[in-house]
Order: structure tokens, then sequence, then C-alpha cells
């Protein structure tokens, strides 16, 4: 008679185990490891990740109150303080970074979940629209002295590439809080007949003419200092577009780095009594729906708010800096799993109600679709899926 896996197992599932070994052994992540492996230490930090514990001790007490279920998990026989404390400082973190990537990789092929974007996209040939942002996680300098201190605080910097379409990260890169957002612009994956948006904070003309030369569309906001001499001006399509016009950067510096031409839109929203202007290389869609996709970009600010809400990336398990970079990663793929599964079983509410279900559902034996249509009907059905709680649209500020 055919076993039903726990909970815990079919969420596992979806990490790709022919990869994870790959990555292990390309790391020698195992090398001199008795007893708790990696993929034991993985296994234990999702469920960290899922049940939101809060220290090693936490850890241990609630896994140890399961130990007759612990192998069955993957989660191996040896939990203790000490061998998670020390996998999170020693097992090298390119493992659980590039298991990451994977695991973000595979979560862009779920479906649309955002109907305005996929009519724009079928329309006009977009492939996938995409936010770049960064957080900040600050550290104290006296548990974190790796850290490089600004303003008497230590930090790390999250950098993000968010698929807006499908509400998912597809890359993701810690560096220290004292890096410049701009730094990482041209070491982004651009792809062709994408749209991408970002905030003025990343207004750089090389990393601006990378996202041009990949063949894909960006729009930003227009810092102050630049110049420009205006080479085109077309009629404004609407009350809200002030100015749409074609320019051309006209210092050195700037038109060494993006020697095309531009498009400059200066568009009034209504809503915050404000007029911006926007740059962007395409010159297909109208004004309007170029501001409406810059607009999007804020879905990016949403994800992190929940990340950090409802994920364990604002305090550690351990100090040095593998283990922080270590647990944020695995909060990556932890999210991944969970956006993965939904998917998977059809669920119709959003990630955070999906992960409240699982986390108090890890140790039973039932099929996950079978858990879903229990507790489903107990959840209001929403017309269109989002991925995490977000604002009424129209209330979403442009800035």
């Amino acid at each position: 008679m055919t076993q039903i896996p726990y909970i815990f197992n079919q969420l596992t599932s979806f990490i790709p185990k022919d990869i994870f070994d790959r990555l292990v052994k390309k790391y020698n992540g195992n090398r001199y490891v008795k007893n708790y492996s990696c993929g034991n230490h993985l296994a234990v930090m999702i469920w960290a990740q899922l049940t939101g514990r809060e220290s090693l001790r936490d850890i241990e007490s609630t896994l140890l109150a399961h130990y007759d279920k612990l192998y069955r998990m993957g989660i191996g026989l040896h939990i203790s303080r000490n061998n998670i404390s020390n996998a999170n400082a020693k097992r090298d973190v390119s493992i659980f970074r590039e298991l990451a990537q994977e695991m973000m990789l595979r979560a862009s092929r779920l479906s649309s979940k955002d109907a305005v974007l996929s009519m724009i996209g079928d329309a006009f040939g977009i492939n996938g629209f995409f936010a770049i942002d960064s957080t900040t996680v600050s550290l104290e300098l006296n548990k974190f002295p790796w850290s490089v201190p600004q303003k008497d605080w230590g930090g790390i910097k999250i950098h993000t590439m968010y698929d807006i379409l499908r509400n998912i990260p597809r890359m993701c890169l810690i560096t220290g809080h004292e890096e410049r957002d701009q730094t990482f612009m041209e070491d982004y994956p651009y792809e062709k007949g994408c749209f991408y948006s970002f905030d003025k904070m990343y207004f750089k003309t090389h990393g601006m003419y990378k996202i041009h030369s990949s063949g894909a569309y960006f729009v930003t906001r227009l810092k102050k200092n630049v110049v420009y001499d205006i080479i085109d001006i077309c009629p404004a399509d609407g009350n809200l577009v002030l100015w749409d016009k074609t320019i051309h950067f006209s210092s050195r510096w700037a038109s060494q780095g993006y020697p095309e031409d531009l498009r400059l839109i200066k568009f009034y929203s209504a809503e915050k009594n404000q007029v911006i202007t926007f740059v962007t290389n395409n010159f297909e869609l109208d004004a309007a729906t170029i501001a409406l996709l810059y607009k999007y970009r804020w879905q990016i600010e949403l994800f992190f708010r929940w990340i950090k809400q409802h994920l364990r990336i604002k305090s550690f398990f351990g100090t040095s800096a593998n283990a922080v970079m270590t647990q944020i990663y695995i909060a990556f793929i932890s999210y991944c799993l969970l956006a993965m599964a939904a998917e998977e079983v059809k669920f119709m509410g959003s990630v955070y109600e999906f992960a409240n279900i699982i986390s108090v559902s890890l140790t039973e034996k039932i099929m996950l679709d079978e858990l879903v249509k229990r507790t489903q009907r107990l959840i209001p059905k929403a017309p269109n899926y989002v991925s995490h709680p977000v604002l009424p649209f129209d209330n979403l500020p442009l800035l």
C-alpha cells in the first residue's frame, strides 16, 4: 500500500535533487561531514522559514517534538543547535545561492497572475515585465562586526529582479549596504523582448544601454541634472500626458554611455498631484501605458514588505556573513516552493494564505491538493490571483 508523504516532503519535492547534489559536490559541501549533511541543513532551514522559528533553540525544540518523523522528512536524526550553527557558518553559501537562482528560474515558468500585463504583452509582443530594486536589512555592529558601518549601523542589501507578471523573484544578489544600486545594473540577466522598470537610483547610461542592446525595454525616472537635446515632439495622447518627446543626451559622458535616442514623457499623477518625468527606449506603447508600467514597479516594494514580515530575513540564526547570506537565500527558496506548490494545486488565495495553511500542516500525511480542498471553502475566492497582499492599485504611489 502506497504511503502518503508528509506535507513537508511534498513541498520540498519541488527542489531539483540532482542539481542540488551537483552543487554540494561542486563546492565540497559534505566534506568531513559524518551525520548532518547539506541536504539535512537545507531541510532544517526551510522548516525554520515556513514555521517562523525565532532562534536555534526554537528550531531544535520544535523539530525534536517530531523526532519520530524527522528521518522520513529528510531532516535526519542529528538535530542540535551546534550542528545547525556550524552548518550556517561553514557550509559554502554558493550552494544555496545557486540553488536559489535555479528555483527562481523554475518559478518563472508559472502562469501569469496579472490580466492587464498579459493583455499589454500579447498586444505589443512583450515577453515579460520586471522590476529592479533593492532592500536593506540593518545589522547591529556589535553582533555583526564584519558589516561596513554607516551611521553607526551595519547592514546588507538584497538586490532583486522581480517578475511582476508572475509575482516571483527572478534573481537576487546580496551585498553590503554601502554598495550603490546602479553598480550592478550591467549584471542583471536581461532578456530580449522584456520590459524593465526601476527608479532613478538606477539611472546609469551604460546599464540602460545594456538593456537596449539586449533587445529589451526599460522605463525609469529622469534625474534632474541630466542634459539633453530635443529631437522631436509627439502629440500628447491624453490630458495626463504633458510631454512626449524624442531626446538625445547632450553631455559627453551620458552620450557615450547611451548613444541612441530616447523617449521623454511627462505625466501628471492626479492622485499624487505631481508631475513625473519618465525616460524609456520604447517608442511603440502609448505614454499612459508607459506610466502605468512604471507604476507597477511598486509591486517589488510589496514583495520586500511581504518577505520581511512573513519570512526570516531580519533576524538571524548566526552572526557570520556566511550564516546571514545562507538564511536569506533559503528564504527565497522557501518563497519559490510556496509559489510553485500553490500553482500545482491551483490554490485560489494568496501565498500568505497558502503559507499559513502549510505552516501548521507540515507533519500531516495528506495529499497537498486534498489539504487545499479541505480549507479552500473557508477562504473567499478572488477574481484575480495575487501572490501577496497588495494595496488597491489606484492608490499605489508612483514614487
